[in-house]
């Protein structure tokens, strides 16, 4: 907005006046950073300003979830376990019986899964329950594929029709219809049969009321089924288990099969060889004759024997000689106790038991009778006997322990000499052809083992597929049971889950209604954009529609809380403005309330002692015309034009103590001399009449005429609605110039205050809140006291 410059009164400037205390420049705010952290009072504010909104919309949405919960039906699920055993059918057994097998992988447990829920299974399942006969299973109407009859029937209806009333030549656009109805038919027929078999529908519903899954960790699978009939999910949770333990079995028996032939036609083979190789080996021993003398087999198995004699005694020897050795370190050391305890003699175990009887019956003399009883000196006697024969026992063990030990090495040194002279013997006597001989023994010899080791698997085998009652690789851990409590739906969680969603949007939509909203309902709005210090609040008067004049109020109602409003802001701002001064009330768009606190602020002025003339420069829009009618008179246009002079174009009126110029009739000429210099002529000629003069311009994003008037008066009074001005309003005022803020005065109208009160805005619309009680009629007398 234009520069404002002081208007000449009387051919003198008076002195500038100082930027109001409360100045900020736009400047100031676009360069000040955001404030650190969240603005929690914003949220809360906004909440507190649609909660009758948000608590609309939880109630109404958690009553329906509510209804919409009680109306589904109850479902009942069924559970089998089933423990998958990592036993299988192998032709060999496990070599190292020592070493256990790793257990089967996860893999396998995933693999049963997907056998159970197979189409194959529960093919079965239907054809054993009859489920296509089953209520819940059954097709509905839509389902079987109904709506194409109805299409082909209504054609039928429509050609009928037609030819009823125009024979065999209906119009261009009947036969049309007629043929589009052909091919809607043609249509539906076609998606009807490409709708699924039954079949395919009732596998559908089963796999959505299927859960098949392992428990954990374990091996154990959970087979569950959830149906709306109790006695169906038991049911159908019992037959799959059903038929897939029957089918499991018959994968075992096939296997089982196929093992046995495998093994048959593997031991038929190995016999065949087993009899060759030995048949080979005879030949090879009778033609060598080695099955003479003691270089033969005999020769083998003597050293063999004499070698399996050596193992025993070097383990006797060395048993013998560690037990030597302890109990000579334990006799040095006089550990007469442990030396006994090491010996298994039964004299010494005698012995020991005796002196133990012998202790016990001393402690209980030496309690009874004292330390220098007879029978305590007696029984003392008796203990230093049996302690003497026990070590005499212990030192005859020990001596033939040392004696042992000793025949033990001797004995282990004749074995190795035996040995030796028997390997030398057998290694010098050895010929080629006991070597090839030995070789065919051990191959035929480790045939036969594996033979029979075959032919015992299988046996095994055959065994365990004639066996009916032999275990098997899955086992039932609990069958199907028919609940009696239902499983779903959780009605509780769901209502708390439709609540807790019914807050997420309420405050969602709150939200987006607040980002939506772009009326100005906060001074803060209008301080960041156009960069104005204070904003000055004049509350709503709620009054009716043909008392409503603002000027009227004031005089109507002089203790409300709209009248102490405006003679607040004529306080603040309107009384330095000297001898003479000029207002001019403008706004960004209209309806925002110009005329009217051009009025009221006139009338204030008035109340107060000044000469006040209220000038309408809206000549487009005027509505001091229409108000004090004064249509048709001549008015500012006119004395623009030259038609009329300056004591013409001012009027007055008994309901108002101010003067009145109106707009007049616009003409061209009153658009062209419309401008800051008419505009101080018009001032100077009002000053020797008035002490102040109010101008109701146009909207200042309407036309440019209110930015002239506002370049010649000393304050200029920007008006603000509230809940009607927006923000794109404001910023279009900020972006037509620089504002100067020494004469910018802003006020917000029409405020509810007990709304804003209530919608959490903060500011002054709380403080009149919490003051409204002075805002009243006079004070009574009683209360003065």
């Amino acid at each position: 907005m234009e520069h404002l410059p002081q208007v000449p009164h009387g051919g003198h400037r008076p002195p500038a006046q100082p930027p109001h205390p409360g100045h900020v420049s736009r400047t100031d705010f676009e360069q000040a950073g955001p404030a650190a952290g969240a603005d929690l009072g914003y949220f809360l504010r906004v909440l507190a300003g649609r909660k009758w909104l948000i608590g609309f919309m939880v109630v109404t949405i958690t009553a329906l979830s509510a209804v919409g919960v009680s109306m589904l039906s109850d479902k009942f699920t069924s559970e089998a376990l089933l423990l998958v055993d990592d036993k299988r059918i192998s032709i060999v057994r496990d070599p190292d019986p020592v070493a256990p097998r790793m257990p089967g992988d996860d893999s396998e447990l995933l693999s049963e899964v997907e056998i159970i829920k197979s189409n194959e299974v529960l093919t079965q399942v239907i054809a054993d329950l009859k489920l296509a006969e089953n209520p819940e299973f059954a097709r509905t109407e839509d389902e079987a594929g109904t709506s194409e009859p109805l299409v082909a029937q209504a054609v039928g209806l429509g050609r009928d029709l037609s030819r009823s009333i125009w024979g065999d030549s209906p119009p261009a656009f009947v036969g049309t219809l007629l043929t589009e109805g052909d091919r809607i038919a043609a249509d539906a027929r076609t998606a009807a049969e490409r709708k699924p078999p039954e079949r395919e529908a009732i596998l559908k519903k089963m796999h959505r009321g299927l859960t098949v899954g392992v428990a954990g960790r374990s091996r154990v699978i959970q087979v569950r089924y959830t149906a709306k009939s109790p006695e169906l999910a038991a049911g159908i949770v019992g037959a799959i288990v059903g038929r897939y333990m029957d089918m499991r079995h018959q994968m075992d028996r096939e296997m089982a099969d196929k093992a046995i032939e495998l093994l048959r036609q593997r031991s038929d083979q190995l016999r065949q060889e087993v009899v060759a190789a030995e048949q080979e080996v005879e030949q090879v021993r009778f033609r060598s004759g080695l099955t003479r003398g003691i270089v033969g087999p005999l020769a083998a198995q003597e050293l063999e024997q004499a070698r399996q004699r050596m193992s025993e005694a070097s383990a006797g020897r060395a048993r013998l000689v560690a037990q030597a050795e302890a109990l000579e370190r334990a006799l040095r050391g006089g550990n007469w106790a442990t030396i006994g305890g090491s010996i298994t003699s039964p004299v010494v175990g005698q012995l020991r038991a005796n002196l133990a009887t012998l202790q016990s019956e001393m402690a209980q003399f030496n309690k009874q009778y004292g330390n220098l009883h007879p029978r305590v000196v007696e029984q003392r006697a008796r203990i230093d006997q049996a302690n003497a024969a026990l070590n005499s026992e212990i030192q005859r063990e020990i001596a033939g322990i040392r004696e042992a030990a000793n025949v033990a090495v001797d004995q282990e040194k004749a074995l190795k000499e035996q040995i030796t002279r028997l390997e030398g013997s057998y290694a010098s006597n050895l010929s080629d052809e006991g070597v090839k001989l030995r070789t065919l023994e051990a191959d035929a010899q480790a045939k036969r083992t594996l033979m029979e080791g075959l032919l015992r698997r299988l046996h095994e085998v055959q065994a365990v597929q004639d066996d009916h009652n032999a275990p098997a690789g899955v086992k039932m851990v609990s069958g199907a049971q028919v609940p009696f409590e239902p499983s779903g739906p959780q009605r509780i969680l769901l209502i708390a889950a439709g609540f807790i969603a019914s807050i997420c949007v309420s405050v969602f939509l709150v939200f987006a209604l607040e980002l939506l909203q772009r009326r100005v309902r906060a001074p803060d709005t209008i301080r960041r954009i156009l960069g104005v210090g204070a904003v000055h609040i004049v509350p709503h008067h709620a009054v009716k529609r043909r008392t409503g004049r603002l000027y009227d109020v004031f005089q109507r109602h002089p203790f409300s809380l709209f009248a102490e409003s405006m003679r607040a802001l004529f306080r603040n701002y309107f009384t330095d403005l000297g001898p003479v001064g000029a207002i001019a009330v403008t706004s960004a768009r209209p309806q925002d309330g110009k005329t009217s606190l051009s009025l009221a602020v006139a009338q204030v002025a008035s109340q107060a002692g000044r000469r006040v003339v209220v000038v309408d420069t809206d000549f487009r829009r005027s509505r001091v015309d229409h108000l004090f009618n004064l249509s048709g008179q001549a008015g500012l246009a006119d004395w623009l034009a030259g038609k009329a002079t300056l004591d013409e174009i001012v009027y007055g009126a008994d309901e108002v103590p101010f003067a009145l110029v109106p707009a007049g009739t616009l003409s061209p000429e009153t658009l062209d001399r419309f401008n800051l210099d008419a505009m101080q002529q018009l001032m100077a000629g009002l000053s020797t009449r008035y002490d102040l003069v109010v101008f109701d311009t146009a909207p200042a994003l309407a036309v440019s005429d209110a930015r002239i008037v506002c370049a010649a008066a000393s304050k200029v009074l920007f008006v603000t609605r509230w809940g009607h001005t927006t923000a794109g309003d404001l910023q279009g005022i900020a972006d037509l110039g620089p504002i100067d803020h020494s004469k910018f005065v802003c006020v917000m109208t029409d405020v509810d205050l007990k709304k804003a009160a209530a919608r959490g805005y903060s500011g002054p619309y709380r403080n009149y809140v919490a003051t409204k009680k002075y805002y009243n009629e006079p004070p009574r007398a009683w209360a003065a006291r």
